[in-house]
């Protein structure tokens, strides 16, 4: 298999649209990871309602429906380093760890070898 980093996206709800386009693409729930730092983890993962760019509230729930694994990079690392799952171990985010240890969003697909 070959992974992709498909976006580095700044907020929950562009998350939740990006990986939404994906489905729209055909890209099942199995073929992508999340990786963000613990607090915005947290928060996903606690399932609360937030409030979109347009005032709208959405829960993060329905994200969690549409993906396969959701990281912190200790999590991350630690799944990496047992798996052998990404390329290159840690070196795969290299250009993206700064933007997620303040908050941004990694989505990475799997895909299917030709």
């Amino acid at each position: 298999m070959t992974y992709i980093i498909q976006a580095h996206v700044g907020s929950i709800e562009e998350c939740k649209r990006a990986v939404e386009e994906l489905h729209k693409e055909g890209y099942t729930k199995e073929q992508i990871t999340l990786v963000t730092n613990h607090a915005s983890q947290e928060t996903i993962l606690q399932n609360w309602d937030l409030r979109g760019a347009d005032g709208a509230i959405f829960s993060s729930h329905s994200l969690l429906e549409k993906v396969n694994n959701l990281f912190n990079l200790k999590q991350y690392e630690y799944f990496q380093k047992k798996t052998g799952t990404f390329p290159n171990g840690m070196d795969f985010l290299v250009d993206h760890i700064a933007a997620i240890e303040n908050g941004s969003i990694l989505i990475i697909t799997e895909e299917a070898d030709e």
